[in-house]
């Protein structure tokens, strides 16, 4: 179903690149706005693209490290936006009955883990999207290198503990894991939780999750410059990032399980995944991006690895950051009026990311 929607999604004549004066007009408030972003002192480039129902619009700003312009297929590192296609694949088992979104994953693991559990009551489906699992932040299980770390240098120290790390590997953490409340009853975020989600996922299709993602997402939606994990022959093209103190930083290293944070994309194949969930009448993206949290935080929520904002008379938006060692992104949606957003800089920091939101909502105001 997914591959025969997403083909009748490309094949509408209407994707294209606006033009006439609305487009000029446009095009220079948005391409102000991406200037004054390109002012803040931290960052050096950017990619920016909008779309507005059958108009998309693409900016090119400033220089990368090797002081050549972003272009429309720059790969960059998609960090945790890897995680929406994450959500996605779940959407689709969800839709193909292949599992329930309450499920107990623990009928799709190798072995009992009755750790997995607290006072009786799992860790589901819902749990790992929401990031209410219980889990810890990675594998392995090293809190103490957060406790007041040296920022130039812990995410050379994060590469060097998972470069190579294994499924047997992760399994075998899983089996030491304590929870310490409910599932469910706190958010803690957990990249542990979404690679455990990709593990189920393989053995829900008896597929890699790398070749899921291509079968599901990227050959449906043609995203021909899209990639899960950085191979050898791909890392000379992503674009090097740095930190917020002009570092250069390090891309994650290669390891087995990527559904946390490891695919790499441009410009352009973002583009028609944005148009792919925008498609409000898409079973999947309904899916997608349902609300999970019954209310219990008041205005936010949590989709599918999307975070949702009830915007009070205005319609809801649908975002997700992805941050890696040397690059932020920004994704923001109105589904309700056909409206995205993507940003991406090749520059990391604890502000990085608010700025790309501010000017996201500066966009979205535009229209």
């Amino acid at each position: 179903m997914i591959q025969k929607t997403l083909l009748a999604l490309l094949s509408i004549a209407g994707i294209f690149i606006a033009n006439g004066q609305e487009k000029d007009d446009l095009s220079k408030v948005i391409s102000t706005l991406c200037d004054s972003l390109l002012a803040k002192k931290e960052i050096r480039s950017l990619s920016v693209g909008v779309i507005k129902s059958d108009k998309i619009y693409k900016f090119h700003k400033g220089r990368l490290i090797n002081r050549k312009s972003p272009g429309d297929n720059t790969l960059y590192e998609m960090a945790s936006l890897t995680k929406t296609f994450t959500g996605t694949l779940l959407a689709k088992a969800i839709l193909d009955k292949k599992v329930g979104l309450d499920e107990d994953i623990r009928k799709y693991l190798p072995d009992s883990l009755p750790n997995l559990e607290f006072d009786g009551k799992p860790i589901s489906f819902r749990h790992l999207v929401t990031h209410t699992s219980g889990l810890p932040n990675m594998f392995p299980n090293i809190p103490e290198i957060f406790d007041k770390p040296d920022w130039n240098e812990l995410p050379f120290k994060i590469n060097k503990l998972q470069e190579g790390y294994t499924r047997s590997q992760f399994l075998e953490a899983l089996q030491g894991i304590k929870l310490d409340t409910v599932p469910g009853f706190k958010l803690s975020y957990s990249n542990a939780g979404a690679n455990l989600l990709g593990y189920c996922l393989e053995k829900i299709y008896n597929k890699s999750y790398k070749d899921l993602i291509k079968a599901f997402i990227l050959q449906p939606l043609r995203m021909n410059n899209t990639y899960v994990g950085v191979s050898d022959s791909k890392s000379k093209s992503v674009a090097k990032g740095l930190n917020s103190n002009g570092l250069e930083m390090p891309i994650r290293v290669r390891k087995e399980l990527n559904a946390e944070g490891g695919i790499v994309s441009s410009l352009d194949d973002m583009m028609k995944y944005i148009q792919f969930h925008l498609q409000n009448d898409n079973a999947i993206i309904r899916i997608s991006h349902q609300e999970l949290l019954n209310g219990k935080y008041g205005d936010f929520e949590n989709g599918l690895f999307w975070q949702i904002i009830k915007n009070g008379p205005k319609p809801d938006k649908v975002f997700q950051n992805g941050g890696a060692f040397g690059t932020s992104s920004w994704i923001t949606l109105v589904p309700e009026s056909e409206l995205g957003v993507f940003i991406i800089t090749n520059v990391s920091g604890p502000e990085v990311h608010q700025k790309l939101n501010a000017t996201a909502d500066k966009i979205i105001e535009l229209f």
